[in-house]
């Protein structure tokens, strides 16, 4: 029998997990502990299935699974993780690609579903091979219009380069991709969930509050941008466009009715106004300019899969991308040249398998533990070079970066080896840079001394030196502290100063991010090209986009002239018969091939003439820079990207990395609770800071006027955050609100009658603070000041919806817009003007993630010149005070106003540097937990201000 399964409790399995835990399938062999890959439940009950060969495979089937040897290789219960199938074919015995498509895993890939092939096992030392050519079905993925009600399952399977690791690497990445592969899927399973509840279950009316929907469209093309149609939508009866969440560079859907009933097309904003949303899309739905059009928000999986590539690239050893055939050979990992003999296999144990779908059969010669399958169809191979040239094309064509030199930073299980590797010097830095950079890595006397040469503070330039040192460094850049400035004069200084050798990947999380460091490169007179969507990028800077650079490369001509005649080609193809007919479809080959390498050409001079290329995280994962390796990478945001996210850059070849953020505002952002909590809530860069690896906090503060900045910087910051502006610098606007003289930047205005109220969504409101806010901007413009110095943030999208409704009267026709958002979104961003409506005002004085000290830090860190708070003092003023109270502060008698006051005074009480971190006041630091609560405080503070 070619398969035997066997029953038995989790108490038996050699492994340990947690209860209530995620368990995984086990994978096992003889004298190895077990490997954890998670599936989604906690099954009491796992199968174990023994393969011919070496290895033992387990995998959780549910009890309705049936297996016998007709069917063996299907199993109707397979978790999520595992959803490949075999069947159908008779072989032609070669590998994934050419026979019928690629099972893996985690994810079926390809056309067919191919006979004979062994399921992978994190152990193997490679991919398996096929017998078979696939006639069965094609890949599992549903296809419901553009929201399929299962998530896509992602590939995190090692792919044949795998094979080449030591077994101490190999295991290492094993255990990495087991903790961090079914988080990605969680993550991505609770975004399609939310999606498909909202377009299954929501009212529409519910939709259109929360701005995910707008319908009643009129469509009507308006020229093109880069080759793509522009379509502009606008109200059906000519008004103004309700409160809708579509800005710059959100992926949308375009449909009559109902998305999850008829055929979608993608588009993306490339911008707004009151009357129109305007879309940049591919292709255009027929019959644009007739009847009315819905508008949904989109979802794209390519994160999810270039954090899953990502993944699969830490398997590369990048020093051997290239040449592993030639060291296969020489290391004997590959077979040789006799087909009928396996190594560790039985070669007498020829298996038959059938699969559900088939049409054929498929035919194996089985080796479990390593993975393989051979077929013994009728081009079955028996040279042995072929055979290894085969597999050298397979991993040269996996279509996954070439992996990162800094695995032993990124996989080291103790802090102490972490830190110790970062702290290397960087590599391929020339000798004069690495000089230069033990010169100035001393920590200033102070800081706020500006160095004429570069530009920059001292603490800056400290920072430039601790990147240029070590292979890994983190820059911790607080509000207002020019850490862009800083990057870009970083990569300015090492690829012109020291003539750094090769082109430097600057990356960010979010593509406003990105559009400043390249902003700032542009003004250098760098060389520098944005990779990417154009239409995400802001306008003044498209001429730097790739496309820009394609439209007026001198290879464009050539590649139109050519795409015409392939495109003249393929109509004429259906009409030739016989001899022609072939003819037709070798001259078609050769011309695509032809358009490609010309493609690629084109491309390869743009980005190998360039100092600098940019794109952000997700972007760099893209088919544009998928063969190119960048030794340097600078990741600004680095504390706003999941771990995942982050690898992205890291794997075109990284030896040396640094990391900008700030740990001390708002994390990742995730919406899987339980991933989260599991650890993607925790970005690399904090992870990083807690092992120790070098870091530097740039300590002067440009933004905010010098009251502004008093409180964060003692609270958070251990008042090493300085300012580098005076009063008299940020002087506050002229604030006219009634019933109030308005002195200083700061203003809290009690609204002792409001209460919050729970929209249909859960989020939160509070419509007399709402009238109040209403007021004060009325009032302001009425003043003279512009509606674009003016932002309004709120941490609840009930309160920026309503704002946005009562204010949109207010707003005259041509003005600037009065942009009102979430504390999360305005991360990164500043305003003259802030007005923070605080929402929460209950009997209990529940605060939710209002307590977040992280959320406060960015809310009230915004604004240059004013600061008007809106809320219930009583609410904030209790709210935290007795759950974020410490046991140690419980045996005090020290008032919350002494505490706070004490904290302004030393900014010694909430702070402690990170460990490794510099030393001597030079590192980054982390905050210590008060012993009272935030916002209390703050209140506090606020409290004992003048006047």
């Amino acid at each position: 029998m070619p398969c035997q399964y066997y029953s038995f409790s989790l108490s038996q399995i050699p492994c340990s997990f947690a209860q209530g835990a995620p368990v995984p399938s086990v994978v096992l062999r003889a004298g190895q502990p077990a490997y954890s890959h998670v599936a989604s439940t906690l099954h009491p009950t796992l199968k174990i299935y023994r393969m011919s060969g070496s290895a033992q495979y387990f995998n959780r089937v549910t009890a309705s699974a049936q297996l016998d040897g007709n069917d063996a290789n299907r199993s109707d219960g397979l978790p999520r993780f595992q959803p490949y199938q075999h069947g159908g074919g008779g072989g032609r015995g070669e590998g994934g690609r050419r026979g019928g498509g690629r099972g893996d895993h985690w994810r079926f890939r390809g056309g067919g579903r191919v006979g004979g092939q062994g399921p992978w096992d994190p152990s193997n030392s490679a991919r398996g091979r096929f017998a078979g050519r696939g006639n069965g079905m094609a890949s599992p993925s549903s296809d419901l219009g553009q929201f399929p009600s299962r998530p896509p399952t992602l590939d995190f399977s090692p792919p044949p380069a795998a094979a080449r690791l030591p077994i101490a690497v190999r295991r290492a990445v094993d255990a990495y991709v087991a903790r961090f592969a079914p988080l990605v899927q969680m993550e991505l399973e609770e975004e399609r969930r939310q999606v498909d509840e909202r377009l299954r279950v929501w009212p529409m009316g519910r939709l259109r509050s929360e701005g995910l929907v707008l319908t009643d469209l009129r469509a009507v093309r308006r020229g093109s941008y880069l080759g793509k149609a522009i379509v502009r939508l606008t109200a059906a009866d000519g008004g103004e466009l309700p409160f809708h969440r579509f800005t710059s560079g959100t992926l949308v859907t375009l449909c009559r009715l109902n998305p999850l009933s008829e055929r979608t097309t993608e588009g993306l904003v490339l911008d707004r106004g009151r009357w129109e949303v305007r879309l940049v899309m591919d292709s255009l739905p027929p019959g644009l300019m007739e009847g009315l059009w819905r508008l949904d928000k989109g979802v794209n999986i390519v994160t999810y899969q270039r954090m899953a590539q990502a993944m699969q690239a830490l398997y590369k050893d990048p020093n051997t991308v290239g040449t592993a055939a030639a060291g296969a050979a020489a290391t004997g990992d590959y077979e040789g040249g006799n087909d009928d003999e396996e190594e560790g296999g039985d070669n007498d144990d020829v298996t038959e398998y059938r699969g559900s779908s088939g049409q054929e059969y498929g035919y194996g010669r089985g080796n479990a533990g390593y993975g393989s399958r051979r077929g013994r169809g009728r081009n079955n191979r028996r040279d042995g070079k072929r055979r290894l040239r085969r597999q050298q094309d397979e991993e040269d064509e996996d279509e996954l970066p070439p992996g990162t030199y800094l695995t032993d930073i990124l996989l080291a299980p103790a802090s102490a080896r972490v830190a110790a590797a970062a702290a290397q010097p960087a590599p391929l830095v020339p000798e004069v840079g690495l000089r230069w950079a033990a010169a100035h890595i001393a920590q200033p006397t102070d800081p706020r001394v500006e160095d004429p040469e570069m530009g920059l503070n001292l603490s800056q330039v400290r920072g430039v030196a601790m990147a240029m040192q070590h292979r890994v460094a983190l820059l911790q850049g607080p509000p207002g502290t020019g850490k862009t400035t800083t990057i870009v004069r970083f990569i300015q200084h090492i690829r012109h100063t020291m003539r750094y050798p090769h082109p430097i990947l600057a990356c960010a999380q979010s593509n406003v991010a990105v559009d400043n460091l390249l902003e700032g490169l542009v003004d250098l007179g760098m060389r520098a090209v944005r990779v990417g969507q154009p239409v995400k990028v802001r306008e003044s800077l498209r001429d730097a986009t790739l496309d820009a650079r394609i439209l007026e490369h001198p290879l464009l001509a050539d590649i139109d002239e050519q795409e015409r005649q392939l495109r003249t080609l393929r109509q004429r193809l259906p009409s030739l018969r016989g001899r022609d007919r072939g003819l037709g479809h070798r001259d078609v080959s050769l011309l695509g091939r032809r358009v490609r390498e010309m493609r690629a050409q084109m491309m390869a001079d743009i980005l190998a003439g360039a100092d600098v290329i940019c794109s952000t995280c997700v972007g760099a994962g893209g088919d544009t820079l998928q063969d190119l390796s960048f030794p340097l990478v600078v990741l600004d945001e680095g504390s706003q990207c999941c771990e995942p996210e982050a690898l992205i850059p890291l794997v075109k070849a990284c030896r040396h990395a640094v990391l900008v953020g700030d740990h001390c505002q708002l994390p990742p952002t995730v919406q899987s609770e339980r991933a989260a909590a599991a650890g993607l809530g925790k970005s690399l860069f904090e992870r990083l800071m807690e092992a120790g690896v070098p870091a530097s906090m740039l300590q002067v503060q440009y933004r905010m006027h010098p009251a502004l900045s008093a409180f964060p910087s003692a609270r958070f910051y251990g008042r090493r955050l300085m300012d580098g502006v005076e009063a008299a610098m940020r002087l506050p606007p002229p604030l006219p609100l009634p019933a109030a003289d308005v002195a200083g930047p700061i203003m809290f205005v009690d609204v002792a009658g409001g209460r919050e109220e729970v929209s249909q969504g859960g989020s939160k409101s509070n419509r007399a603070e709402a009238l109040v806010v209403v007021g004060m901007v009325r009032h302001m413009l009425a003043a003279g000041i512009s509606s674009a110095d003016i932002g309004i943030v709120t941490p609840y999208l009930a309160q920026v919806q309503l704002l946005s409704n009562l204010l949109m009267p207010h707003i005259p026709p041509g003005a600037p817009t009065l942009e009102v958002s979430t504390v999360d979104g305005y991360q990164g961003r500043e305003k003259e003007v802030m007005v923070f409506s605080t929402v929460r005002a209950n009997p209990s004085a529940t605060l939710g993630f209002l307590e977040d000290w992280r959320r406060l830090n960015v809310a009230i860190t915004r604004p240059r010149r004013a600061l008007l708070l809106v809320g219930n003092a009583d609410t904030l003023r209790k709210g935290d005070n007795t759950t974020n109270r410490t046991a140690a502060s419980a045996t005090t008698t020290t008032t919350v106003q002494e505490e706070a006051e004490a904290e302004v005074e030393s900014g010694s009480g909430f702070c402690s540097p990170a460990r490794g971190g510099g030393g001597g006041g030079g590192g980054a630091w982390r905050p210590a937990l008060g012993s009272v609560g935030h916002w209390a405080a703050y209140m506090s503070w606020l409290e004992g201000l003048p006047g």
